[in-house]
């Protein structure tokens, strides 16, 4: 009888397509094979399109002045970013998810590691299936699984599900000729954590897809470039070397939440929680040299048990790319504030950073005066200099009591443009689906 071969870790990494739109499409059943876009909160570049808007040749950033005309000449529908569905939407996908595994690694809010121990390649190709109409039935997205030995491995292989219709929206890369097949079809910069710089670099010494790259010597890419190439060369053979994405630096959002050891139940325990997990976030967020523009939060009860139920999530977009612990602090006291209700036990909260950019060079308008360089320097030094000083005696220095500062609660927040936003179906009582 053959020996059943099972592997000792298999990652199965779940994304979301097209999330923000998919999230739209979930209330507007009319939409179906419809192009449609989400737009940036001030409706001024494209954020996330359906297979419908890809095909007519619009690109991911796009200006909507420069497409004006194909949105009216193909009447493709346009949505303002609704971050309160999504992220609630989201947080469903995300519960769906934990119900097939509890070892669950949330890259951003529409993608998710799960990781199996000891499996078969049939049973993760089952258990994917599952998974996928599971989430189907469940929330109404529809989500792509890539199957592999490392993380590296199953985003490419979850690519290659999504672009290849005939996986039927899953592809295991856990046999060889299945993994070199992917790495023969996916150009260096479809590779995770290979950016423009890295791409240029590698292409000029004549890399030109991930199997290329795949049979470099990683001592060899170390010492020429950094620990981080060798770790991705490891990762293209199926070599399982990124531990946590937390410590990942290949991130194009930074999460953090926890679910409380026990249940609370006022206002300032969660801010205290929630600020703790905010100054983690942005002291990541510098190391990585990175500033973002916006934040959302959420916060919720259990799920479980006969305890009264409650969640909500709130986002808000600041006036500058910012990596200040304070600002983003202070901008938490303030959402907290709109979405928290009294009398509820809450059992997990939660941040997010996202919209990043290498520096804080940012379109300013009309209506806000631009911020003074000198004194954003300073903020700078400061938060740089409590990095280091807590890098070797962690929490030497660190955050007292907090005031809200008035650039994050500007009335900018209310000159956003308004006109394309879909309700919040999931996050408000008053904006529930009507049946009929």
């Amino acid at each position: 009888m053959k020996e059943i071969n099972k592997l000792s870790m298999v990652y199965l990494l779940c994304d979301c397509n097209n999330f923000f739109v998919s999230c739209e499409k979930i209330f507007r059943p009319d939409l179906k094979n419809r192009p449609v876009a989400v737009l940036s909160n001030n409706d001024g570049i494209v954020v996330s399109r359906s297979n419908e808007t890809k095909n007519l040749g619009i690109a991911m950033g796009s200006p909507v002045f420069k497409i004006q005309d194909k949105i009216n000449r193909y009447k493709i529908e346009t949505f303002s970013s609704n971050f309160s569905l999504y992220l609630n939407i989201s947080n469903r996908v995300m519960l769906c998810l934990e119900s097939f595994c509890q070892d669950i690694e949330v890259y951003s809010v529409d993608e998710a590691f799960l990781c199996y121990r000891n499996i078969t390649e049939a049973e993760a190709i089952k258990t994917a299936k599952k998974i996928r109409a599971c989430v189907l039935k469940q929330i109404g997205i529809t989500v792509g699984i890539g199957v592999a030995t490392s993380k590296t491995l199953a985003k490419l292989a979850n690519h290659y599900a999504k672009i290849n219709s005939y996986t039927g929206g899953i592809f295991s890369a856990l046999s060889d000729d299945k993994r070199q097949k992917i790495l023969i079809e996916s150009p260096l910069k479809e590779i995770w954590g290979i950016g423009p710089s890295s791409e240029e670099k590698l292409t000029n010494e004549g890399f030109k897809t991930a199997y290329s790259l795949s049979k470099a010597d990683p001592e060899v890419m170390r010492k020429k470039y950094n620990i981080n190439l060798s770790r991705t060369i490891n990762e293209l053979n199926g070599i399982d070397c990124i531990e946590s994405i937390v410590d990942s630096d290949c991130q194009n959002q930074i999460m953090w939440s926890r679910s409380f050891k026990n249940r609370l139940t006022k206002i300032d325990d969660i801010y205290e929680a929630l600020a703790n997990y905010v100054s983690c976030a942005c002291e990541k967020l510098r190391s990585l040299e990175l500033y973002a523009k916006k934040m959302a939060l959420f916060i919720r009860t259990s799920y479980f048990g006969n305890a009264k139920k409650y969640s909500n999530e709130i986002a808000i977009c600041l006036e500058y790319p910012c990596s200040d612990t304070r600002v983003f602090a202070s901008a938490a006291k303030i959402l907290l504030d709109r979405i928290f209700v009294d009398g509820y036990e809450y059992a997990k909260a939660g941040i997010i950073l996202y919209e990043f950019t290498d520096s804080r060079t940012f379109q300013s308008d009309l209506f806000n005066k631009a911020p003074n360089q000198s004194e954003l320097n300073k903020n700078n030094n400061l938060m740089n200099a409590v990095d280091k000083i807590n890098k070797d005696n962690k929490d030497t220095i660190y955050l007292g009591a907090l005031h809200s500062l008035t650039k994050v609660e500007n009335k900018k927040k209310d000159k956003i443009n308004k006109d394309h936003f879909s309700k919040r179906y999931t996050a408000s009582f008053d904006e529930l689906p009507e049946v009929f």
